[in-house]
Formats: structure tokens, sequence, C-alpha cells
């Protein structure tokens, strides 16, 4: 069930000719929100003004059930250089991961004399899924936030390995605690970039990720697939390779052993592991 104001339920109910537009709002995790009208002006809404001056988007048709059925919505974007994010070109940032956990939230509004919104209801909220990236497109798939149902029960599981995820509330390691800046140095590629920095012992960052703060790639990050000074060998690939002196920001990994968590981190209160459990082969 969907809620209107008395305005739109009138209109509706009216028999007048009216005119509907989609509205699309992405709010990104570092708190950017993005806000396009598929409308030939600038539409204001709730508050916010929505441009008419984004990408192309494309859309799957959107289906209502009840019960708590994951639905997705499939959604192409078709942008070009002068559509940007955050000071990036619309599909760059998207490859580079501006969108990995956005929220989506699609709005439909009513017009009896466009571009003024008589009402509106809401036609999908979801959380921005696996996306691919081509020259001129971004195929992305957003899933319900019925997504958030899908945990393994029960949550709490004796193993030998912590439980929680580095940097969490749970863990309670600062990222900015070991945070460790650089910057780039020649012969770095799309997936190994050599810098200039402190030594660290070989594995130090693995399963950590690389942030760049300034440069071409400011604001893309990549997990960390091996270190090894002086360079860290990236899991993912860059969308270009790095410049000399660009700047970056690298954080440690954990492997959730005890012995990291001491040694590493010296953080054991909080580790939420049970390392001396016996394996499952273990025979009594």
């Amino acid at each position: 069930m969907k809620n209107s104001t008395t305005a739109l339920t009138n209109l509706l109910n009216s028999g007048q000719p009216f005119f509907m537009a989609d509205l699309y709002t992405f709010s990104l995790i570092n708190g950017t929100v993005l806000r396009y009208a598929l409308w030939d002006s600038d539409i204001s809404y709730l508050g916010n003004t929505f441009s008419s001056s984004g990408p192309t988007f494309k859309r799957s048709k959107i289906r209502l059930v009840i019960g708590v059925e994951v639905d997705t919505l499939d959604l192409s974007v078709f942008a070009n250089a002068s559509h940007l994010i955050n000071g990036q070109p619309w599909l760059q940032a998207a490859r580079a991961g501006a969108l990995d956990g956005a929220a989506l939230r699609v709005d439909r509004v009513f017009m009896s004399a466009p571009p003024v919104p008589v009402g509106g209801v809401i036609q999908f909220t979801g959380m921005v899924a696996p996306l691919i990236v081509g020259r001129t497109e971004a195929k992305i798939t957003v899933a319900s936030y019925f997504q958030l149902l899908n945990v393994q029960m029960p949550r709490n599981l004796f193993q030998p390995g912590c439980l929680h995820t580095l940097y969490d509330s749970g863990c309670g390691v600062a990222r900015s605690s070991v945070a460790v800046g650089g910057s780039v140095s020649s012969a770095s590629t799309t997936s190994i970039v050599s810098y200039s920095m402190s030594a660290y012992p070989t594995g130090y960052f693995d399963a950590g990720y690389l942030g760049f703060a300034t440069g071409a790639l400011a604001g893309t990050t990549r997990t960390i697939k091996s270190f090894s000074s002086p360079s860290v060998m990236l899991l993912n690939p860059l969308p270009t390779t790095p410049s000399p002196g660009d700047t970056f920001y690298i954080y440690p990994g954990c492997d959730k052993s005890q012995a990291t968590c001491q040694n590493k981190f010296n953080n054991l209160p909080r580790f939420r592991g049970i390392p001396y459990i016996p394996v499952p082969e273990t025979a009594q």
C-alpha cells in the first residue's frame, strides 16, 4: 500500500490529464547525496531540487509482493564526462567504488502544471549491490532493504577467529590510530603501487586497504592483496595508473587471530574469538 496526499488523491480521481516524472536519490556512504529528475527541467520536491541535467536512467519494472521477499531493481545509467560525483566523472567514480554501499530511492511525482509536483509516491528503496561499468553505461543492481534480514542464525558462533569486523564498534580499533600515509613512486601500475613511506614488515598490510588522497584517483580505495616493501599489490586493479607524487593512506588488515589482535593492534581485551576450541575432526 502506498500513501498519498489529499491533493494527489484528488488529482488522480479528477479524470484530468496529468504528467509523471521519476526522481532518483543516491545517498553515498561519505554523506554525498545525488538527486536527479527524469524531466526536461529541474523539479523541487520535499524541499530538495532534483537536477534534470544529470545522467540518463533506464530501469526495469518495479513489482510489489506481500511478504519479506528480497526484490531487486536493475538500473542502467548513461553518463558522460560532464556528469560528476565529487569532482570525478560519474562512470569513473562508480568504477572506483563511489557507489559501494550507497542507498537509492526512486520517487514518482505527479504534476498538473509541470514542473510543480502535486504529490508523489515512493516506488523503490534499496541498497546498491554489485555493478558493472562500461565506457558509456553503468549497470547497477539495487536490492531492497529486506536483504538486511539475510543474516546468519545463530549470530554468535564458536570459532577460533574473531567475530568482530576490523575497525567496527565491536573491534574498537580507530582507523586514525593505525593509518599510514605515503606517496606513489615511479614504476607503479594499476595493480601494483610502488611507494615512498616508512618501512613495515612483509605482510603487515595484507587484507587491509589503500585509499588515494590526491591526484586523479583521489577518493578511490582498493583492498590490499599482499604487501612487500616497497610495493603494494591490490586485489582489484585501479581504473588508471597512479602518478608519481600522488599521496595515499594505507590501513593494516587483520587475519582475526589472537596473535594479530595482540601483536599488531594491542587489542586483546576486545578479541571475540575462541582460539582453543577443538577442531571438528578432534575425537573424544
